[in-house]
């Protein structure tokens, strides 16, 4: 029930986009441009070991009984700007990657071994802009930008060993912020420019050593990159 209200109210949106009055709004005033970048974070783990009932690392060994470990991963998309006066609301459709590593040496719950986490993610992210020195440095454009952030999280993982099942929400959101720096104007209006943006959002992912009952810092991730915006 909850998916199809989600596909009604896309159905809904898509609908109001394609409506004339829109469609001419958007061809005078919409600003659009693409992004790529890399990406660092994602599934935040539970490192407070002694609110895990039975968790004993090995006591000849530096290894923690449980410990987790991020790698830098890749995100594109694309994203629509309608400027409200000097400023302007932004949306869009990313894509994002990254892989995670769980490492389990716990004697204490016969734990042993190693999930490897692919993490592919569909972002929508809605965000207030406010443009800087736009009247003053019209060729080097600054945009701030905060709001929220949704995510459909699509995970697949490879097991080494006994280790815990574990369960993942499709759907997290949270805020995002971050900022937009155009420094390249060429010729025919378009530019290009860097970005970074930061996200913290609810939990998606849970196991023995990550439960609802404790507290769970959630996901997060920092992505930075280029982005080319269309005259």
């Amino acid at each position: 029930m909850q998916n199809f209200k989600k596909l009604v109210s896309i159905l809904a949106i898509l609908g109001i986009l394609t409506s004339c009055s829109v469609k001419d709004y958007l061809s005078k005033s919409a600003q659009y441009s693409f992004q790529v970048g890399t990406n660092k974070g994602g599934i935040t783990e539970n490192t407070d070991l002694s609110v895990v009932p039975g968790a004993i690392a090995n006591p000849e060994s530096n290894i923690d009984a449980y410990s987790g470990a991020t790698f830098l991963g890749f995100n594109a998309g694309a994203q629509i700007n309608l400027p409200v006066k000097r400023n302007s609301v932004q949306t869009g459709v990313f894509y994002m990657y990254n892989r995670q590593r769980f490492s389990y040496a716990d004697w204490g719950n016969v734990y042993t071994g190693v999930r490897n986490l692919n993490v592919l993610q569909i972002q929508y992210p809605l965000t207030w802009n406010i443009s800087i020195f736009k009247n003053t440095l019209q060729k080097q454009q600054i945009q701030l930008r905060m709001g929220y952030h949704g995510q459909l999280n699509i995970v697949t993982s490879r097991e080494i060993g006994t280790i815990p099942e574990y369960t993942l929400k499709p759907w997290s959101n949270g805020a995002t912020m971050g900022i937009t720096f155009y420094p390249v104007t060429f010729g025919n209006g378009s530019k290009l420019g860097l970005f970074i943006d930061d996200y913290r959002g609810s939990a998606i992912y849970h196991d023995y050593y990550n439960q609802d009952t404790f507290e769970m810092p959630g996901y997060s991730h920092l992505k930075a990159g280029f982005t080319y915006q269309i005259k």
